[in-house]
């Protein structure tokens, strides 16, 4: 709460401050006699008036000494925090802001500028909304090249300006507005709004407002090269500041006053005023400005052919302009960027969210009362039926299950039928080939020819036979009781390279490529064995279906704890009835495009084996434009 005694100073304040609001450096006296009248007070109280009158310190600060802004806004803020004042810590966050921009700090003055827009937004405070948002568009988004983010911040503030109909911060709405197209080198729209601003500064009889839009007007004709046209108005900026003590206007015109002279070529007149320049900006700790002066002084001396003194200009300003620093600083800022989108993300979140809560523990209240209510009525009205009920749910619920795991045994049986007939038919068969063979080759009784093309049938039938076994293997043991899973870190780049040097003969015979684009840092946490056998029948079924020209492809992508593999090729796709079958696990025996035979158990494999390791299998595929599939493993965690 305000005590009287602050109030009345408060009042003076105000009064005082619409009076001098631009003389920054003349109100501190002032503000400093209030602030120690109302330290002195017997009441003394650090409220709201306290709050405001440092924060006005270490506004008419800022042209002066970045240290004291510093000084005076850090008060500020954590009185304002204390007792959950959300304007004035709004403020005090800006003014922290532009003292990290006059050490060019932009990290911290992005920082800055972002909690003051977060708390106004928050308390719906429209002037403390546009100054913020005013700070962000001027102060970083100009200085980024982000204009078009620039303009939206603008028009946001510039509206509720001119709605509250505040000419002052209208006038340096419009004055941002000049800057954007001014440095879009659109110095037509710049002038324009410039030329608004003067208008409007005329209108309030603001002396400072009014030479401010002229010295913006200066700089526009400058960039245009009417040098001596911008001189005068530099001129008639110098004479005004020289009488006050705005530090960082009369640096910022002693710049600009060097740069027209050394355009004019009036070295003399440049040297003096650049030097000027330079010192106040040393002053001030204005690192920006400081890099301004020093380049601007080592062209001057290189043009008046002193090559020492230009050289030791250039060699500050490199200094000052460290390449590392500043990407290490537009990084740093950019993730402050994310940070800060995130946060208002997350923020209204948590508001929709509190609403919500409070409406689910009220109908979860209700709901209590109402449970309550009818379990004591159905007690005392269903006391004697209760038991017998009870029995009858009992005996209900262990019918259902039974059903339910005769239903599973039923399924898993006509599988497991269906997959012993067709291997018993697709293991005789090729036995029988090769006893016949040997029989024809014991006799000798077959040409050399005839028997090399029956020997490559042969072999196929084999490989055929050896891959059937080896599933079928696996898929036995896969079905047994107390099947272990034993999880290791596997490296799945080494895991596929290994697999895929199985397949390379015969991806070779067929003209297909095949490529491993896991990252070599990679790690799952898996049965490695189950990992093998998944790869290696992915990679064996992809060969089978690709022509010659396709291409087989093994990549990976992660998110959060898990990591997706995929096996892609280009070959000729699964039917879509086929691709249905597959979803529903069943086995499905098909032919490949040189009339290789698959197992059917390959498939069933992969599914059973990713759900073993914590993980999930799944196709896609579209006929005639080739095949991906999909298992996920756990990722392993970074111990860090």
């Amino acid at each position: 709460m305000n005590t009287p005694g602050n109030m009345i100073l408060a009042l003076i304040f105000s009064l005082l401050l619409k009076q001098q609001l631009h003389a920054q450096s003349a109100d501190i006296p002032h503000l400093r006699r209030i602030m120690l009248q109302m330290q002195a007070n017997k009441n003394f109280a650090k409220d709201t008036a306290y709050i405001d009158i440092l924060d006005s310190l270490a506004f008419a600060y800022y042209r002066i000494n970045a240290d004291s802004v510093f000084l005076y806004s850090n008060k500020a803020l954590a009185y304002a925090e204390q007792m959950g004042y959300g304007k004035g810590a709004s403020a005090s966050l800006r003014l922290k802001g532009n003292a990290y921009l006059l050490i060019g700090d932009y990290a911290s003055m992005l920082s800055c500028y972002q909690q003051a827009l977060t708390i106004a937004e928050k308390i719906n405070d429209p002037i403390s909304i546009a100054k913020a948002s005013i700070n962000m568009a001027t102060r970083y988004y100009n200085d980024m090249g982000k204009y078009d983010e620039e303009m939206v911040l603008l028009k946001k503030a510039g509206d509720i300006f001119e709605k509250m109909r505040d000419s002052l911060n209208w006038h340096k709405a419009l004055i941002s507005y000049g800057g954007v197209w001014e440095n879009k080198k659109q110095y037509e729209k710049a002038l324009q709004y410039y030329q608004r601003a003067l208008a409007v500064a005329t209108a309030m009889k603001d002396n400072y407002s009014v030479v401010v839009s002229n010295d913006n007007i200066g700089i526009v004709l400058f960039r245009e090269g009417l040098y001596k046209e911008a001189l005068s108005r530099f001129l008639r900026t110098k004479e005004f500041f020289s009488h006050t003590d705005d530090k960082m206007r009369q640096m910022r015109n002693a710049i600009a006053l060097a740069q027209t002279y050394f355009k004019l070529k009036d070295h003399r007149n440049a040297l003096q005023y650049a030097q000027l320049g330079l010192r106040q900006a040393t002053e001030i700790r204005g690192e920006n400005y400081i890099k301004e002066a020093d380049l601007l002084l080592a062209d001057i001396y290189e043009a008046k052919g002193d090559a020492s003194s230009a050289l030791k200009y250039f060699r500050a300003y490199k200094e000052a302009s460290d390449s590392v620093l500043n990407e290490t600083m537009l990084k740093k800022t950019g993730q402050l960027e994310a940070k800060y989108e995130y946060e208002k993300k997350e923020s209204r979140l948590k508001e929709e969210q509190k609403k919500k809560d409070a409406l689910h523990q009220l109908l979860l209240y209700i709901a209590v009362l109402m449970i309550l209510f009818l379990s004591v009525l159905a007690f005392l009205l269903c006391r004697s039926r209760a038991a017998k009920q009870k029995h009858n749910q009992l005996l209900a619920a262990m019918n259902e299950e039974i059903e339910q795991q005769a239903v599973l045994v039923m399924l898993n049986n006509k599988q497991k039928d269906k997959l012993f007939s067709i291997i018993a038919h697709d293991l005789k068969m090729p036995l029988h080939s090769l006893r016949n063979m040997l029989a024809l080759l014991n006799a000798n009784e077959l040409p050399e020819e005839v028997i090399k093309e029956v020997m490559e049938e042969l072999g196929q039938d084999v490989n055929y036979s050896a891959e059937l076994v080896s599933n079928m293997l696996s898929w036995a043991g896969s079905q047994l009781d107390g099947r272990i899973v034993s999880p290791v870190e596997l490296p799945v780049h080494q895991l596929v390279s290994d697999t895929m040097g199985l397949f390379i003969k015969q991806a070779a015979d067929k003209k297909i490529s095949m490529k491993n684009d896991i990252h070599p840092a990679l790690l799952v946490w898996a049965d490695k064995n189950m990992v093998q056998v998944m790869i290696r029948n992915l990679v064996g079924n992809a060969i089978k279906f690709c022509n010659a020209g396709d291409t087989i492809t093994i990549n990976s992508k992660t998110a959060g704890a898990v990591v997706e593999i995929c096996v892609a090729d280009t070959g000729i796709g699964i039917p879509a009835d086929v691709l249905r079958k597959l979803g529903r696990k069943e086995s499905v025996t098909t032919y490949g495009t040189a009339n290789e035979r698959g197992t059917g158990l390959g498939m069933l494999l992969c599914h059973e084996f990713a759900e073993a390791n914590n993980g999930r299998f799944s196709i896609e595929s579209e006929q005639g434009k080739g095949s991906r599939f999909y298992f996920t493993l756990p990722a392993v965690s970074d111990p860090g």
